[in-house]
């Protein structure tokens, strides 16, 4: 894995152009989020995006550890759990399970999005 996550293309680690996949990825699940909310588009492309988002994050989970980075590994882990709990909580006002208000979910979203952000700073800076 370690030799997948350092193939240099166009000069750069291959993970660094996951990452960045990545976090667009989560990216535009959270825009189809908020467009379902406000009745853009129909729910199914959220959950869809939320199964591509969470696939290449734990891609890049396994390749990342592999690394030996223990700053990026820790901050991408915090960043992935923070997703996985905002995830379960989306899912469980969606199926009416929890009785939570609403803005929670995307504060936990924001919140995560700060981690994958520091995460991606440290990386490059580590991996450039």
């Amino acid at each position: 894995m370690v030799g997948i996550g350092l193939y240099p293309i166009f000069g750069r680690p291959f993970v660094i152009y996951l990452g960045v996949l990545t976090l667009a990825s989560f990216f535009l699940t959270a825009v189809f989020g908020f467009s379902y909310y406000r009745g853009w588009l129909k729910f199914k492309w959220h959950p869809t995006m939320v199964v591509i988002s969470f696939i290449l994050a734990m891609l890049m989970t396994f390749i990342g550890l592999s690394l030996h980075k223990p700053l990026v590994g820790t901050l991408g882990i915090l960043a992935l759990f923070s997703f996985i709990i905002a995830s379960l909580i989306g899912f469980g006002i969606h199926q009416r399970k929890f009785s939570l208000q609403f803005k929670w979910h995307p504060g936990l979203v924001i919140f995560a999005f700060i981690f994958a952000v520091l995460h991606g700073v440290v990386g490059v800076l580590t991996f450039s």
